[in-house]
């Protein structure tokens, strides 16, 4: 591809991306606003549903409070006064538009019914508000449950609205269940106190929530002001017992009220058996909502139904869709732009990148005097041309000069050889006297009277001597240039004999020992004494690096690399570890960082030497305080 393609190609694919990467998390960011906006809204209105839950439930209290606070009121009960009982509570029960109101005596036996005048004298004590007032002496309200049985004593009308035939709902937990077998009621109870202070009797009222819309109709004009959305309610709410709905404004596909249908499983086993508020995208009968369902509970805390408001989710989602589109359509348009642009802008940098290369291509056949024109450009492309004439007149001083430096090196390394092999002599030269020196020496310790200042300088001398004489041999096997004896050797029985050798001194150390060879290791053309130095200079170093005990560990492998196969063997210790700046330097002869006396320092660089000549590989890997591996791996 030209290079005015791969600008062109470039430049629209960062746009592509950049435009792309904004779009998608622009739209996420997006739908994740909106839909915690919609999460929120939700349980802003759930919250205002709860409200009008409870002002009706409070407005039946105050009803009830205000009747039983008439001393006339009290006074009729008291004498069984019908007509003044009857009067009074029908007006009651007109204004608060309750289904039930009726009055007891003090043993819980039913003096009127407002809703049904011709039925008195049975018991309420069953009735759990009822026998609370009874045993507490206290007036109570909620809600409850109330088998259809009982609403039918009350009223044929109560239970059949009751009644509920339950719809099959896909969505739900399954149920042979086909109708409701009771009734949701806002029930109140309040004590009738006579001038003695005697409780005179009970006032009792309540509310069937079975299709009554009053309370979701409320919320869906007050909180959602009727909005629509595609030509249905933007917002809905429910009221429902256990998982039925018994009092809704959702509706079904054919129009009417959803009630009878069921709630989803989700939310059925979030709600209704974990008892949590769910605030969150659900299925509602026909369409996906924004919903928030919480539990209603009995005067017993039962969990008994739940109450419900959402928003259709089609609105929030659109206005994502929307949003995304519009970052779709303005990436393309940007790409559009991109294309005239870049076109233009490669053409004017392809055109002198080609002389350039045309110029570059004459330099590698080796002709430097080749130039470039610069014409009057002054950008980037400009300047790069004049560097390159300016590289070409670089290139053919360079040329010149290293010629005579090619030849210059030549003979400095040929002095350098010279060196080391002068270097060699005279270290072989300076081991015979040093050898005399150290054996005479300890012959006058012999001699030396025990704890004499004699004795602690010659201790001194075979010290120094002993030390001149390990730097000595440390110098003559590094300048040898000696070729391993190769034959086929076992690289385990080499690494056992290595550990032998320095058992003692790690034992000394308190060191552990950990050896993991492996058995199927093949046998490798090596010569054994160089291979097993190495090994042992690689230990002792690991058990120097430990003076206060730890590990070693030996390990060996065999492998391939590039289809060829190699072994390796690795020395592990838990010292103190290598700095990263002197890894590199690690090699180098002479470099130690063991206290004075306690090294020459090339070990490691024979060591090195010994492997390299077998065609191998040698790596450290180190960390401060935690220890050091060393790995050296050789051809098989």
């Amino acid at each position: 591809m030209t290079l005015r393609g791969r600008i062109v190609i470039s430049l629209i694919a960062v746009v592509a991306i950049s435009g792309g990467v904004s779009a998608v998390i622009g739209g996420y960011l997006l739908h994740w606003h909106l839909s915690r906006e919609a999460r929120n809204r939700v349980r802003q209105e759930l919250n205002a549903a709860g409200e009008f839950y409870q002002q009706r439930l409070a407005a039946m209290e105050n009803a009830l409070f205000y009747t039983c606070l008439g001393e006339r009121f009290t006074q009729a009960v008291t004498g069984k006064d019908i007509n003044y009982i009857s009067v009074r509570l029908n007006k009651v029960r007109q204004s608060g538009n309750f289904d039930i109101l009726c009055v007891t005596d003090n043993a819980g036996r039913v003096i009127y019914r407002a809703h049904q005048s011709g039925l008195f004298g049975d018991s309420l004590n069953e009735d759990p508000l009822v026998n609370f007032v009874l045993n507490h002496k206290e007036a109570l309200s909620g809600t409850i449950l109330i088998p259809l049985g009982d609403l039918e004593k009350e009223s044929p009308s109560l239970a059949e609205r009751a009644g509920i035939k339950i719809l099959p709902s896909p969505r739900a937990v399954p149920s042979d269940i086909t109708q409701l077998e009771a009734g949701m009621m806002l029930c109140s109870a309040a004590p009738l106190w006579d001038s003695q202070g005697h409780l005179a009797g009970i006032l009792r009222a309540g509310i069937l929530l079975n299709q009554n819309f009053d309370i979701v109709d409320q919320v869906q004009n007050t909180v959602f002001h009727g909005e629509q959305y595609k030509g249905k309610q933007l917002g809905t709410a429910t009221i429902f017992q256990n998982d039925v709905r018994i009092s809704t404004n959702v509706l079904n596909d054919d129009g009417a009220r959803a009630q009878g249908s069921r709630v989803s499983r989700e939310v059925y086993d979030y709600v209704l058996q974990q008892g949590k508020t769910w605030v969150n995208r659900a299925w509602v009968v026909n369409d996906w909502y924004i919903a928030a369902y919480t539990p209603i509970r009995d005067i017993d805390n039962n969990i008994i139904g739940m109450l419900y408001v959402g928003v259709l989710a089609g609105k929030f989602r659109e206005a994502a869709l929307n949003t995304f589109t519009l970052f779709g359509v303005l990436t393309f348009v940007g790409l559009l732009v991109t294309v005239v642009v870049s076109w233009k802008l490669a053409d004017s940098i392809s055109h002198p990148v080609t002389n350039l290369v045309t110029a570059s291509s004459a330099i590698a056949q080796g002709d430097f005097s080749h130039t470039i024109d610069t014409g009057r450009s002054a950008d980037e492309i400009g300047s790069l041309t004049r560097s390159f004439n300016s590289m070409a007149r670089s290139l053919r001083e360079r040329d010149e000069k290293l010629k005579e430096l090619t030849h210059l090196q030549l003979s400095r390394s040929e002095h350098l050889a010279s060196i080391g092999r002068l270097a060699a002599g005279v270290a072989h030269e300076i081991n015979n006297p040093l050898t005399g020196v150290l054996t005479f020496a300890h012959m006058l310790l012999k001699n030396a009277p025990e704890h004499s200042q004699e004795r602690k300088d010659i201790e001194t001398i075979i010290a120094a001597t002993t030390r001149c004489k390990e730097i000595v041999q440390g110098l003559l096997n590094f300048s040898r240039q000696n070729e391993p004896r190769k034959n086929v050797s076992d690289l385990n029985h080499l690494l056992d004999q290595a550990l032998n050798l320095v058992r003692n001194p790690a034992g000394m150390n308190r060191i552990r020992v950990v050896k993991e060879l492996d058995p199927d290791l093949p046998g490798i053309l090596l010569d054994p004494n160089q291979i097993q130095e190495v090994a042992v200079n690689l230990m002792v170093n690991a058990i120097d690096a430990m003076p206060d005990g730890g590990e070693l560990a030996v390990h060996s492998r065999a492998f391939e690399d590039k289809g060829m196969p190699w072994a390796e063997f690795k020395i592990s210790d838990t010292g103190c570890g290598i700095p990263a700046e002197n890894i590199e330097r690690i090699f180098d002869p002479f470099y130690t960082t063991k206290q004075e006396g306690k090294g020459t320092g090339l070990g490691l660089a024979v060591s090195y030497g010994i492997v390299a000549k077998h065609g191998g590989r040698v790596s450290i890997e180190s960390q401060i305080d935690q220890g050091t591996t060393v790995t050296v791996q050789l051809p098989v």
